[in-house]
């Protein structure tokens, strides 16, 4: 073969090799992060610093649903019967809850007040929420009698909620009316949707579920397009994510009940508004299974309670 056609063959190839891998997204984008993660199959609350491993932790936790940044460096998880604060340094449980059997999720509002998730419960009918005071006292019940199923809360700027109802999506006053719904795109099974969180165009984003992928719906809930993949990641169940400062959505690519599945997948996964996948970490199959919740806490105050602002980032309250 004439060598300078070997040369250029080969200078082509070094191109490809290059180009591809500067495609894919990697763990060392972000060298620095630290990560609280709910890994729901062995039901544990783990602390992730990427530049200082021998300050994670994998401690137990009871099952449940959801995880927040609730000030004073503790983070709040729902539980079965209403909830926990742990200490984000150590994991170390330093509040709780346990009154309110059949919640789940758990909530804390800007008014600095927590909101339970139920589903029909309290003596009522569909979706329930309690509202509780610092005295863990309820202040209100509202209800959504219409509905059957119900994951996670949001409450939106104007005092709203923004809730998952299996393959729908809706967001209810404090009065019990329902003032906007979407459906999730049609799958082969119930979708069992996550998480809700409105946009700053006015669009809501929804973790899909066993969609395994990312929904947008429009102010007049019609869908506008859904975002997941690539194959390698293995998109299995689209859980709980945050939009961060830069406006990238980071979700947990969920893998399945149990114990097993510490080995399925990419689980933490990051994406860029315009759907591509820029940023993932991999789990450690010997330390996590699968993986619920994320939060990722680069440049947050961990001592005051976040919430999401206009935009649906997660900010300072």
């Amino acid at each position: 073969m004439n060598k300078n056609l070997t040369s250029s063959l080969l200078s082509a190839l070094f191109v490809l090799i290059y180009l591809h891998a500067a495609a894919q997204p990697s763990s060392d984008q972000y060298p620095s992060r630290q990560l609280l993660l709910r890994d729901e199959g062995l039901s544990k609350l783990n602390y992730i610093d990427l530049t200082h491993p021998e300050r994670n932790y994998f401690v137990t936790i009871p099952a449940g649903r959801d995880l927040q940044l609730v000030g004073k460096g503790r983070v709040m998880i729902g539980t079965g019967k209403g909830y926990e604060e742990r200490d984000i340094k150590t994991g170390d449980k330093v509040a709780e809850l346990t009154t309110f059997d059949g919640t789940i999720a758990a909530r804390r509002l800007r008014n600095g007040h927590i909101m339970l998730v139920g589903l029909n419960w309290q003596g009522k009918k569909g979706i329930v929420l309690l509202e509780l005071d610092q005295n863990n006292v309820v202040q209100r019940t509202i209800n959504y009698p219409d509905f059957t199923y119900v994951r996670l809360i949001r409450e939106t700027i104007d005092g709203n909620f923004l809730l998952t109802a299996n393959d729908l999506v809706f967001e209810g006053k404090p009065d019990g009316t329902v003032v906007w719904q979407a459906q999730l795109t049609k799958q082969v099974k119930a979708q069992h949707a996550w998480q809700a969180q409105r946009l700053g165009n006015g669009y809501t984003l929804v973790s899909g579920g066993y969609s395994a992928n990312f929904q947008r719906f429009d102010k007049k809930g019609v869908w506008v397009d859904s975002i997941s993949g690539p194959p390698i990641v293995n998109p299995h169940f689209f859980a709980g994510f945050q939009i961060l400062r830069n406006g990238n959505w980071v979700v947990a690519n969920w893998q399945g009940h149990g114990p097993d599945h510490g080995a399925g997948g990419t689980q933490i996964l990051e994406y860029n508004p315009a759907g591509k996948l820029v940023w993932s970490w991999k789990q450690d199959p010997k330390q996590q299974s699968s993986i619920q919740g994320v939060l990722v806490l680069d440049g947050l105050d961990l001592n005051r309670l976040h919430v999401e602002d206009a935009q649906g980032r997660l900010v300072p309250n």
